[in-house]
């Protein structure tokens, strides 16, 4: 029996944290991964060069992760997605409809499960609901959903829609305003303060990394089209997570009550269950198991 093909994923937003958990975790020989960036460098490919027929007609799949805010810089900077993204997304559709070479190119997009969905309508967000956005970053993300289901539609192009919930598990930057459990985990170990958005009662869904990473195997192997949520499936209080870290970590948090920004998602609830029947996949660590694992890390170094 001859071996399988080598894969090749072409990344965009290649020097993003996720993004390099994505290259150590696809690795030779099953998997070459091209890592793009708006900064080219060692290691790193132009992204404009993504353009061209010849590169895409050889892309693989391409997981397109470049996007230029998080949920709170959206807010910081109006408008830098309509600067930066949506037109560099219409630049890559328009190439991939060029030839039947590029149109066997497949987009993985890289969208959000809370910040597109907006607040959950009594139970978990299914992929057919009514997306309501509260905040920009979450109606950018849904523009360039509408415009790539559109496209996709026009031009017959093979399209791939993640609604991502939180991923954990990971080393996140101090200055990243993002990313609730490996914050708490600082503050609790280097006995710091943690700004508390609102009471302690929102409700977010957090996917280990793991999870997420066998999750788009899962994906690629069943040649997804489509739009599906990519999530763990259940709930929790803010107020749960960070009773968890501090029983792991071992210390408790000095919390710093402020006022939760009027963008910001208090209940979020998805259903993983469309992907789950499409796929095979199940997420295999749940959310004390995980912060337990983030915390033995932490903890080591």
């Amino acid at each position: 029996m001859s071996p399988n093909p080598t894969q090749t994923i072409s990344m965009t937003g290649g020097r993003g944290r996720l993004a390099s958990l994505v290259s150590d975790h696809f690795r030779a020989p099953a998997y070459k991964v091209k890592p793009y960036s708006r900064t080219a460098g060692p290691g790193f490919i132009s992204l404009d060069s993504l353009l061209q027929p010849a590169v895409l007609a050889n892309a693989g799949t391409i997981f397109h992760l470049a996007w230029s805010s998080l949920p709170a810089t959206s807010e910081q900077h109006p408008g830098i997605e309509q600067t930066h993204d949506l037109p560099f997304l219409d630049l890559l559709l328009t190439a991939l409809a060029t030839n039947a070479d590029t149109k066997r190119t497949r987009l993985v997009f890289f969208s959000t499960g809370g910040a597109v969905y907006g607040n959950a309508p009594g139970r978990a967000n299914q992929e057919g609901d009514t997306c309501q956005p509260i905040g920009a970053y979450g109606r950018f993300k849904l523009a360039a959903e509408q415009l790539i289901n559109e496209r996709a539609q026009r031009d017959g192009l093979l399209c791939t829609v993640l609604r991502i919930s939180n991923p954990y598990g990971y080393p996140v930057p101090p200055s990243r305003a993002q990313g609730l459990i490996p914050h708490a985990l600082r503050c609790s170990v280097n006995d710091q303060p943690l700004n508390l958005w609102g009471d302690g009662s929102t409700r977010k869904d957090f996917l280990y990394y793991t999870d997420f990473l066998s999750a788009l195997e899962h994906m690629l192997a069943a040649n997804l089209s489509g739009t599906y949520n990519l999530c763990a499936g259940h709930s929790h209080q803010i107020s749960e997570v960070i009773k968890l870290v501090e029983t792991e970590a071992g210390h408790p948090i000095t919390l710093v009550p402020t006022p939760a920004p009027a963008w910001d998602v208090h209940d979020s609830r998805l259903s993983n269950e469309k992907f789950c029947r499409a796929t095979g996949w199940q997420p295999q660590v749940d959310l004390a198991e995980g912060i337990r694992r983030s915390a033995a890390g932490y903890l080591q170094h």
